[in-house]
C-alpha cells in the first residue's frame, strides 16, 4: 500500500525571514512538495515593507503585505514568529540538532554600516541616529501601544547619504518639521499631503512660504559628483552617450526633490570629524573630495565645522553578523553564489534576497532595468512628471525568484528524510509556537497582533 502524503519521506527546509524574499522562497519549496518551517523575529511577517517603507507608500505597503499572506498561509507552511536566530534560535543547533534538510537564511540587511568616523558610535543616541532604527519610528511612533525608539526631530538635521534611502531620511526631517511647524501655528495637516504634493503647495493653502516658518531645512551631504549618486543603475556595457545620459538624469532627480521638499544639498563632501560639546554629536568637520576614477579622494587641508541638532546616518545596510557564518567584510562568504549556498554538510546553509546581496535598502529590491532605472527612482521618490507612484509588484520578486528555483533545486538532490523524522522536527516547531502564543491559525494570528491603529 502506497503511503498518504503526510507518512512519505520529505524534505523539510528551515527559512529564516518571512517577508518578501523569505515567503516567495517557501512557497517555492512548498510547490516542489517540501515542508517549510518559516521563523520570523517579529510577531508580522512583513520586514522592511512594513518598518523599512516609509509609510506614505500606503497602496504598495498593503498590497505586498497581502501578497505575502497568500504565500504563507498555506498548510505545508508552519510560520513561527518572535523568533529570532541568534537570540531566541541558536544557529549552530539549528543546523546540527534539528536534523533539517536545509536553512534558508532570507532575514535581510537590518545592520546599519557603521558611520565612517573614528569615535562616532559612542555618541549613538547622543546625537548620533542610523537609518533603520529612524524609519522604523517613523512608521509606528504614531501607535497607541508603540514602545520602540524615540526621535526628536528639529530642524536643521545633517544627513549623510547619497543613495534613494537616504532621500526618504530628508523627506522625513522636511515633512515632520514642515507640521510641526504648522501645528504651532494652530494648523492640522496630513503628512500624506505633504509627501504627495510637496510642501509649497501645501503652504500656499493657508497663505504661507517655507521662508516664512522660520525653519532651517535639513542638509544632504553625498561624498562623491551628483552624476555618481546610486539612484538608478548604469550597465557596464551602456555606450559612452547612454551612460552620460543616464548620470544626467540623476542630476534632474535631485532637482526635482529638492523643489518639492525643499532640502539642502551638498556633493563632494565627506565627514572626517566629530564636533562634541557637553559629550553630545552637535555635528561634524566635514572636507572636500575629488571624484579620480570613479572613487571620492579627500581633499588635504579642506576640513570645516558643519553644525546641526543631530546627524543622520544613511550609508547602507548590512546582514547582522551570526555566529557560525563565515564572513568576507560586510557580507557573508559563499561557496556558490547561483545557489546561495553558504555552508555545505548534512543540513546545507543557504541565502536569499538582500542577505545575498549584501543590499538592505528597498530600492535594491527595484528593477533596475536601464530604460525603466530613472522612472522607478522618480516615482518611488514620488517626483514623477506623470505623478504616478511606483510599484513593487513582480518587479521585487523576480530576482528572488530564479534563486528559490535554483535552491529548490538544490534540496531535491538530497536526500529525503522519514516521516518519523518530520514528524519530530514539527513537534519542535509546535513547541515554540506554543512558547510564543500562536497557535497555528495565520490569520487569526494577524488579526491578534495587528495594532489596530497601525497606519
Amino acid at each position: 500500500m502506497s503511503q498518504t502524503h503526510n507518512q512519505r519521506p520529505r524534505h523539510v527546509v528551515a527559512v529564516i525571514g518571512a517577508a518578501t524574499a523569505g515567503s516567495e522562497i517557501a512557497r517555492i519549496l512548498a510547490e516542489h512538495g517540501d515542508v517549510v518551517v518559516v521563523f520570523e523575529q517579529n510577531p508580522r511577517p512583513y520586514g522592511k515593507i512594513e518598518d523599512g517603507l516609509p509609510r506614505w507608500h500606503v497602496k504598495q505597503r498593503k498590497d505586498e503585505y497581502e501578497e505575502i499572506n497568500r504565500r504563507l498561509d498555506r498548510p505545508e507552511i508552519h510560520y513561527v514568529p518572535l523568533t529570532r536566530l541568534g537570540a531566541d534560535l541558536d544557529f549552530e543547533q539549528l543546523r546540527s540538532q534539528w536534523g533539517l534538510s536545509a536553512i534558508v537564511l532570507a532575514h535581510g540587511a537590518w545592520r546599519d554600516r557603521p558611520f565612517p568616523v573614528e569615535a562616532a558610535e559612542a555618541y549613538l543616541g547622543k546625537g548620533l541616529i542610523y537609518q533603520n532604527p529612524l524609519i522604523y519610528w517613523f512608521n509606528h511612533y504614531r501607535e497607541r501601544g508603540y514602545n520602540g525608539p524615540q526621535f526628536d526631530l528639529a530642524p536643521g538635521g545633517i544627513v549623510i547619504g547619497g543613495g534613494l534611502a537616504s532621500f526618504d531620511v530628508v523627506k522625513v526631517l522636511q515633512i515632520e518639521c514642515t507640521l510641526a511647524a504648522l501645528r504651532r501655528r494652530g494648523i492640522e495637516e496630513s503628512m500624506l499631503a505633504l509627501e504627495r504634493e510637496g510642501l509649497d503647495p501645501v503652504l500656499k493653502r493657508y497663505d504661507l512660504t517655507w521662508q516664512a516658518l522660520d525653519i532651517a531645512p535639513c542638509r544632504l551631504f553625498y561624498r562623491r559628483r551628483v552624476i555618481d549618486m546610486p539612484l538608478s543603475d548604469i550597465p557596464a556595457d551602456a555606450p559612452p552617450k547612454r551612460a552620460d545620459s543616464l548620470r544626467q538624469a540623476r542630476v534632474k532627480i535631485l532637482e526635482k526633490a529638492q523643489r518639492k521638499y525643499l532640502f539642502d544639498f551638498a556633493d563632494q563632501h565627506l565627514p572626517t570629524g566629530l564636533l562634541i560639546e557637553q559629550d553630545r554629536l552637535v555635528g561634524l568637520e566635514i572636507s572636500r573630495t575629488q571624484v579620480v576614477e570613479g572613487k571620492a579622494r579627500l581633499l588635504p587641508d579642506t576640513a570645516a565645522p558643519v553644525r546641526g541638532p543631530f546627524v543622520i546616518s544613511s550609508i547602507g545596510s548590512i546582514p547582522e553578523p551570526i555566529a557560525g557564518i563565515p564572513h568576507r567584510g560586510e557580507v557573508y562568504e559563499y561557496l556558490d553564489m547561483q545557489t546561495g549556498l553558504l555552508l555545505d554538510g548534512a543540513t546545507p546553509v543557504f541565502a536569499a534576497g538582500n542577505v545575498l546581496t549584501g543590499k538592505g535598502n528597498i530600492k535594491d529590491s527595484l528593477d533596475n532595468a536601464t530604460e525603466v532605472g530613472t522612472l522607478v527612482a522618480e516615482r518611488y521618490l514620488g517626483v514623477a512628471d506623470d505623478g504616478t507612484s511606483f510599484s513593487l509588484g513582480e518587479n521585487v520578486r523576480q530576482e528572488v525568484r530564479a534563486t528559490g528555483e535554483a535552491l529548490a533545486g538544490a534540496v531535491s538532490n538530497r536526500p529525503r528524510l522519514a516521516a518519523e523524522k518530520v514528524a519530530e522536527i514539527l513537534e519542535r516547531v509546535r513547541e515554540r509556537q506554543r512558547q510564543v502564543g500562536y497557535e497555528g491559525n495565520y490569520r487569526a494570528w494577524l488579526a491578534r497582533v495587528t495594532p489596530p491603529d497601525l497606519e
